[in-house]
């Protein structure tokens, strides 16, 4: 497990985030974690490559309530952003659990 330190958003960055949302170390990435009326929204960066399914899933349960059902999205092309190349963004999918269907 990595250790997970609280750092400060660059300001450039923080008009474009949910107000109160925080920014933390873990390990080699930067992980940014906040809430809005959509809900909950974290993204997770590494500076030299993308980061692994571990460090995801570590960031994800360390700093979102465990009851909150997290996915990756792509959406469509026109509303596509990202401002660092290896990042990924986890969001808040309100339905419950039994609603989804998953794929075998």
């Amino acid at each position: 497990m990595n250790s997970l330190t609280e750092v400060p958003i660059p300001a450039w960055l923080q008009a474009q985030l949910e107000p109160g949302a925080r920014a933390f170390r873990l390990g080699g990435c930067t992980v940014i974690v906040g809430r809005s009326d959509a809900g909950w929204h974290l993204s997770i960066s590494h500076p030299d490559r993308y980061p692994t399914w571990d460090e995801i899933k570590e960031a994800r349960y360390l700093l979102v309530p465990d009851n909150v059902t997290m996915a990756m999205l792509l959406p469509p092309k026109t509303e596509y952003v990202n401002v660092h190349k290896n990042c990924f963004h986890l969001w808040q999918i309100k339905e419950p659990h039994s609603s989804l269907v998953i794929a075998r």
